[in-house]
């Protein structure tokens, strides 16, 4: 079975053996997964796809999308309760904290448009 695990720890600059420890496996096995002489079972797939950060159908060559819709729901939803807890402190500084806030986040970021 074809898999994309060589593709996404090329990607990564990880030696075999570095990618084998990690997902519990010995290099050979890698190695024989990478060639598609060997299947992987569900839970090399699931520990490669978390590793990667990737779904594990793009792991398996059955999407090309490489986050699952899930996958993107959640990580936004993180961002966005993050953000509005960030909106909600700010909310509750004085004028004039919240301009200081602004000065040094621009001051920090290098950015010349205050």
């Amino acid at each position: 079975m074809k898999t994309r695990i060589k593709e996404l720890r090329m990607e990564k600059n990880l030696s075999q053996r570095t990618l084998a420890n990690y997902l519990g496996v010995n290099q050979t096995t890698l190695s024989k997964l990478e060639c598609g002489l060997s299947t992987p079972d569900a839970m090399l797939v699931i520990s490669a796809s978390r590793f990667f950060q990737v779904s594990t159908d793009y792991v398996l060559y059955l999407s090309e999308e490489r986050l699952s819709a899930d996958s993107l729901l959640a990580d936004n939803m993180h961002l966005l309760k993050k953000y509005q807890h960030l909106i909600s402190l700010y909310q509750k500084l004085t004028p004039h904290q919240q301009k200081n806030c602004y000065n040094f986040l621009c001051s920090i970021l290098d950015d010349r448009n205050l």
